[in-house]
């Protein structure tokens, strides 16, 4: 290169200049004004005729960042601090309502005292968590008067995808007319489950759980989950997954593992990178979905598998000394990019004596100083669950969380608690404007300051096409496990009689004449859930009674180990009683377990011809391979225990600690013709 040509490149450098992008970004103004400036246009997102470095989409990201934050209010940047949920105030066209429509999150105040007739003895008293309650908010409330702009968005069921991009929209609008035009960020869980029996035509492509995705071991599997659903998200106006989940199942009692990708910790760290990747592309843009990966520092370890939204399930342990490998999956979300990380409930028992989102060790000193994260953090769902910091007031633990490292409280509505600990000096502004800068890079990143909007007819195109249906399909049939098939009975003939229990009756009749008595069919079909179990103390998340199931007759007398992944004395202990009915009729049958967890089978898999084990599968997925339309493929994604003694003597934070199990990781069998 010539010198005349090195200064003909640097020439905008030295004269402060900016090159104008090859390809100007496609703006949407619906509130604020354009303005038109070296024949380029912008949006006047301040509303005062002149373009700020922030509304300049050719400048740099962090001068873009810098010049907002500094013209932005402490009410402003701590607006941005809250990550608040929203349900129920979507109209029936997509209008934004000021009251509720559906039971929500504007309903009433939460954090209230339990119910005065309950059992003191067994619950202790009243509010034993201090918990002061966190009033509702409406759209206007939230989006114009507290300058919240990230929501966590739960759509009412089956809401059609058009009507939820015109409901985004709606909010957009408000925020677009707000004094500086900030927009919002809409999050959401994973909702791209099988939908429940009768519901139609789903409303999102379906997919199998995350452990289903570990059952199928395919990377670009994946990767090819997280681009399709970020393709659906985006459309109806979704910019951010509070997931996935980088806990590694090494507690085989705990209630999430059906979340996570499983035992091992090098297929975790694998399959989190690829999916990760799937959703944001190589790095955040205009058509990614943010990731906000969970629950550092890995959740999965959790003592005696109790869940840690409740008391007496907050701490991790770590006997096998095993805490950095908890880590490794992080590490791989890291290498891919993730824009967000969210903390865990649990208190880390050797690391500190407070919870993860409190924990200055545990987000300043590990997650920041050691491992080198500088994205944004936010905290789960943890107003009622203060773990470690119970006796502490409201307005303490969200200072406390502050000085700890945490950008965003998630789940809370009304950032005045953060705002009285700035005005007092409890909370420096230099640590105000840091997260502040964190929480903006991701929403300028993902192209929402250009246009925020979506556009509702292409939303209903979008979404849930029959490319991305067959997908899912797909990996749900390549997430199924083949545990048992005794003499090759499988795949079974089609055209016979069939018994189903926990099947749709017309998903069978595809396959043969469906009979309501095991006795007089050739063929019975039992899909049965994993044992349950009712806590002692209080109710779980995502634990108890299978969906639809009324309360059992207590189980029989039988030795009591807390959590339980035997049937026998489990609170859905008849699951068993029926395996054994049906299979004691003659009749070759074949059980098809959802297995959220590893469940223990020794109590009825000698009894039955076939076993399956399947991870967010729809009956019709499963049906093809019980019958021979496709092929089983898919591998354990854990090791399944044969009794309860040798699931209590592993170590929690260890994997594969479990004493001659029943089936090892990666077992899976296939038909050999």
């Amino acid at each position: 290169m010539t010198r005349n040509s090195r200064l003909l490149l640097l020439a905008p450098i030295i004269l402060g200049l900016t090159l104008p992008a090859a390809t100007p970004p496609k703006l949407a103004a619906r509130k604020a004004p354009l303005l038109t400036k070296d024949n380029l246009q912008f949006r006047d997102l301040n509303k005062n005729g002149t373009l700020e470095p922030y509304e300049d989409w050719r400048l740099p990201l962090d001068k873009r960042v810098a010049d907002l934050v500094s013209r932005m209010t402490p009410e402003e940047k701590t607006g941005l601090m809250i990550h608040s949920s929203l349900s129920g105030f979507t109209g029936p066209n997509g209008e934004v309502l000021g009251v509720p429509s559906t039971p929500g999150r504007g309903g009433p105040p939460r954090g209230a005292a339990p119910a005065s007739n309950a059992n003191r003895a067994f619950l202790g008293r009243t509010n034993q968590n201090n918990v002061e309650p966190m009033g509702s908010a409406n759209p206007t409330q939230l989006v114009v008067e507290r300058n919240v702009r990230y929501i966590l968005v739960r759509p009412n069921a089956g809401e059609p995808p058009e009507i939820t991009a015109r409901f985004h929209n709606g909010l957009q609008e408000l925020a677009e007319a707000s004094r500086l035009g900030i927009p919002i960020v809409f999050s959401t869980d994973p909702r791209h489950g099988i939908a429940r029996l009768g519901a139609g035509k789903p409303v999102l492509s379906q997919w199998p759980d995350q452990l289903g995705l570990a059952a199928a071991r395919d990377p670009e599997l994946t990767r090819q989950f997280g681009q399709i659903a970020a393709r659906e998200l985006r459309a109806i106006g979704i910019q951010c997954l509070l997931g996935p989940m980088a806990d590694i199942a090494t507690e085989p009692r705990w209630n999430r593992i059906s979340g996570t990708f499983g035992e091992d910790p090098n297929l975790n760290a694998m399959l989190i990178k690829a999916i990760v990747e799937g959703f944001q592309g190589k790095q955040l843009g205009p058509e990614s979905v943010m990731t906000v990966t969970k629950h550092f520092p890995g959740d999965g370890p959790v003592k005696d598998g109790y869940d840690g939204h409740n008391n007496y399930g907050k701490w991790t342990i770590y006997p096998g000394s095993q805490f950095d490998l908890h880590l490794l999956p992080f590490r791989a979300a890291f290498e891919a990019g993730t824009g967000g990380i969210m903390g865990g409930y649990f208190i880390p028992v050797g690391k500190d004596t407070v919870a993860i989102n409190f924990s200055k060790v545990m987000i300043n000193g590990l997650l920041r100083e050691r491992m080198g994260f500088q994205g944004m953090v936010v905290t789960d769902w943890l107003r009622n669950m203060p773990w470690g910091v119970e006796k502490l007031s409201e307005k303490e633990r969200q200072k406390m969380m502050v000085l700890a490292g945490i950008d965003q409280i998630g789940g809370d509505n009304d950032p005045s608690v953060i705002l009285a600990s700035v005005k007092d000096g409890g909370i420096p502004t230099a640590v105000l404007d840091t997260a502040a800068r964190r929480i903006l890079r991701p929403i300028f990143q993902l192209g929402l300051f250009e246009n925020p909007y979506v556009d509702p007819g292409q939303a209903k195109a979008a979404v849930a096409s029959d490319a991305s249906l067959a997908k899912g399909y797909e990996a749900q049939v390549r997430s199924t496990v083949l545990l048992k098939n005794a003499a090759n009975a499988l795949p079974a003939a089609t055209g016979k009689r069939i018994y189903v229990e926990g099947i749709a009756p017309e998903a069978a009749a595809h396959y043969g004449t469906v009979v309501d008595d095991p006795k007089s069919a050739d063929l019975a079909i039992l899909r049965v859930a994993t044992p349950a179990t009712n806590y002692p103390y209080g109710g779980a998340f995502a634990m108890g009674m299978p969906r639809g199931n009324a309360a059992p007759t207590p189980p029989p007398p039988v030795a009591n180990y807390g959590i339980t992944l035997a049937y026998g004395n489990a609170s859905n202990w008849t699951v068993l009683e029926g395996i054994r009915k049906v299979a004691a009729s003659g009749t070759p049958t074949v059980v098809i377990v959802n297995l959220d967890k590893p469940a223990i089978l020794t109590e009825f898999i000698d009894s039955v011809a076939g076993v399956f084990a399947a991870f967010g599968a729809s009956d019709a997925a499963v049906l093809d391979i019980v019958f021979g339309k496709a092929k089983p493929t898919g591998k354990l994604p854990f090791d399944m225990p044969s009794d309860m003694p040798s699931v209590m003597a592993q170590a929690a934070d260890v994997p594969f600690d479990v004493d001659d199990p029943l089936f090892k990781f990666g077992f899976g069998l296939t038909y050999e013709h």
